[in-house]
Parts: structure tokens; sequence; C-alpha cells
């Protein structure tokens, strides 16, 4: 892959809101193949991933006994077993807990992200999204022998595509084709769509720190509570059947210029220590410097409005409406 390498240094740092492609080469691949992937990972995901084929794709999470989410992720399943999509800094981290639980089972775990050229597109164009090539409808996909071109969750009237490349001049050729029609764009605007459009990510920082319903998974789509026993099944039905949710995901705005990380907390105004309120899920600027961000607290202190960021007690959250129901 190094000609993809060569050839996607060499585009836009441009940060874009629609109608543009960029490079994913941050977005990580997981391949779960050999004759017993599908039982491991359905007794390992929150998902039944006996609900999806080649031409559909899933939210699922992979959590400890206890509950608590080491990793969230797009699956894909694909000839030779299923792709798991999700942040590339947490490839080696969730190869190394699920490596744990393969004991005799004839599973492969390998990272794939360096086999594929990743790239995405966002547009309402007509003669972009009707291309052969993509997907008509949200979490449907199409494979050829050497592309997956997967539709993701719409953003108002941008529809969101990730494609998945094995060779690179394939990619390439691609590439000219749609951004004859787009503007060329850096990752931080998938990014960017990602938080928007409200779809979770765990990093190294916030491993082990959230249980799937807070992060919203359920409106999502992103667990089964009719499959098997899978590691965190017992607390996650608790919650669902017996608790009470206090703490959920949030989009909000917020005017800073400085970034806030995954992990970061959110406290209750005045506060100067870590109360336990809250914590940063993710974040990104868009072309005006507006920070977009989704954390996860406790409900009643966020809407209420009484919390900032510990780091930047100044700066003023303002939750705005996630674009799905949380009905669920």
């Amino acid at each position: 892959m190094i000609h993809w390498q060569e050839f996607k240094d060499r585009n836009s740092d441009v940060v874009a809101s629609e109608n543009y492609i960029c490079s994913a080469d941050e977005i990580g691949l997981i391949l779960v193949s050999g004759n017993d992937a599908r039982d491991f990972l359905q007794n390992q995901l929150s998902n039944d991933i006996g609900l999806i084929d080649e031409e559909s794709l899933q939210i699922s999470s992979y959590s400890t006994p206890k509950g608590r989410m080491l990793g969230i992720f797009r699956v894909v399943q694909v000839s030779n077993g299923y792709i798991l999509v999700t942040a590339r800094s947490m490839v080696m981290p969730l190869l190394q807990q699920l490596f744990k639980y393969i004991v005799q089972s004839q599973v492969t775990l390998a990272d794939a992200s360096d086999y594929f050229a990743r790239f995405a597109i966002v547009s309402d164009h007509t003669d972009v999204i009707g291309h052969s090539l993509l997907p008509t409808d949200t979490n449907t996909v199409i494979q050829t022998d050497s592309v997956i071109a997967m539709r993701l969750e719409p953003l108002a009237t941008q529809q969101r595509f990730l494609l998945l490349c094995l060779s690179a001049d394939e990619a390439i050729d691609l590439w000219h084709q749609f951004a004859a029609n787009l503007k060329v764009a850096a990752y931080q605007s998938f990014h960017l769509s990602e938080i928007r459009a409200g779809i979770p990510a765990i990093y190294p920082q916030t491993s082990e720190e959230f249980v799937l319903q807070m992060a919203n998974l359920g409106a999502l789509g992103g667990v089964s509570f009719k499959k098997g026993c899978y590691p965190g099944q017992e607390i996650v039905a608790r919650m669902q059947y017996l608790g009470k949710l206090k703490r959920r995901m949030y989009l909000a705005e917020l005017e800073t210029e400085q970034l806030p990380e995954p992990g970061d907390e959110l406290v209750v105004q005045g506060k100067e220590d870590a109360d336990g309120s809250g914590k940063v899920v993710d974040a990104e600027f868009d072309e005006r410097g507006l920070c977009h961000c989704l954390y996860i607290a406790q409900i009643a202190k966020a809407d209420a409005g009484h919390l900032n960021l510990l780091k930047q007690p100044g700066t003023t959250i303002r939750n705005v409406d996630l674009p799905y129901s949380l009905e669920i």
C-alpha cells in the first residue's frame, strides 16, 4: 500500500462539512476469520452477528465482564470472515483482549488496516451517490473482489460512505472518479461527520469507562437483548430491564480554541477537581472553528446545563439535538 500512502499524503488538509472525499487511514480494521469466526464474535460482541450478511453491516461493542466497553465497531461480513471497523489506535489493544478468548477455537485475528486503502465520501450529489458501487440504503454494503463500500448513517441531506480497497491502483482510480464532483478534504472532515451523526468511539483514554447504554448504542441498534451471553451481558441487561439510566451521551457545540480530548473531565460549574459528572467521548472542529463534542454525563446535570470542562472552566457547553431518537 506504499503507492496509496504516497498518493493520499499529497491530498488536502481542508475541513469540509458537505460534498467531499477524504482519506480515512485513521480508521483501523480487524479481520476475524476461521471456521469458528461467527460463533466467536457472537460470544464476544453485544449485537447479534446472525442478523448481518455480506450486504449489510451493524454497530456493535465489546465489553469487560463488568459491562465497561473496550471498543465499538462497525461489523462487516466478508467472504472469509468478518471485518471490525474501529479507531486505528484501538486495533492492537482490542486484538490483545480478543486473543485471550480464542482458546481452542478455529479463529484467526489480524490487523488488516494496512491491507486496504480507505477513504470516505460525504455528498448529496446524485451523480456521486448514484454510482453503481455505492449502496442505496443505510447500513448496507456492496462488495466486489477488491472493494467493500459501506453506506453509513446520513447526516441531514448528506449521505456518508466508507470504502475499503485491496488494490491501491483501484482506490486511486475510484478516488479520481469521485473527486471530479467533490472537494478533497482532510480526514478531520469525516471525523466531524461521525460526531455530528452521534456515533460514539472508544479510544485508549476512554477504554473501560462506559456501559454501552450510556453511549446511546441501544438507540443506534448496537445491542441485541435477545441473544445469548457475552462479556458484560448481565450488567447491560440489568440496566435495561431493572435500572434507570443515569448517564447518557450528548452532542454539544463549544466555543473554544482548545480541542477537548477523549476522557477529559466534565464537572459541575465552579468545581476545581473531577467530581464524576461526565467525560468527553470525542470532539472535532468544523471549518468555522466551532467545536462539536460528544460527551457522556449524568443526565440531571447535563439537562440542567450545569456542566463545564474541568480544563476549560470558561467554555460554555451548548447541547444540540442528536440526529436520532433516544426512544428504544
